[in-house]
């Protein structure tokens, strides 16, 4: 064998070495975004049905919650924090996970999510924000490590509008 078969040979090794790592890389991505995907509808069903107990559940051990105001620690203490956020009124959490990345031993995912929150007179108003969340395996389910969110500025209202008990905007004739 020449030199130039040999480092033919051998690049020919490391590109189909590559090719398949990148292939390997891609399916481990898509099975770790599936897993997410899964995990985060389960909170969204327990979310959804006000379960404050189901949504403390899905946290770590040590896990943390991070939403707009004092951090929470430990499940009881979290489980208490999302039964205040149930009977305070807010529901239909939806979530859009933009990315889902791997890293070690853990997961993290940003996205954004929709909630209807009620406002100053109780009215629900769709809420947007954004979320960073850390996932951790414990046993063969993924946990939240750390779940932090923050709700975007409300849009203001258009001048001359209110909102009705509906919660419906109506223009006066100004």
């Amino acid at each position: 064998m020449t030199l130039r078969s040999f480092v033919l040979a051998v690049f020919l090794v490391v590109l189909a070495t590559s090719a398949t790592a990148q292939q390997a890389s891609t399916s481990s991505q898509q099975d770790v975004r599936q897993e997410v995907e899964a995990f985060v509808a389960k909170y969204l069903d327990a979310y959804n049905r006000k379960d404050a107990a189901g949504v403390a559940s899905l946290y770590a051990e040590n896990g943390v919650l991070v939403p707009p105001g004092p951090m929470v620690t430990g499940k009881p203490n979290i489980e208490k924090a999302w039964r205040a956020v149930f009977d305070a009124g807010r529901t239909g959490l939806r979530y859009e996970i933009r990315e889902v990345h791997p890293e070690g031993d853990v997961v993290w995912s940003i996205g954004q999510f929709t909630v209807m929150s009620p406002e100053q007179g109780g009215i629900l108003q769709e809420r947007r924000g954004n979320f960073v969340n850390i996932y951790q395996k414990e046993g063969n389910d993924l946990k939240f490590r750390v779940h932090a969110f923050n709700f975007l500025p409300s849009p203001p209202a258009a001048a001359g509008a209110s909102t009705t008990p509906t919660g419906t905007t109506s223009t006066s004739g100004r």
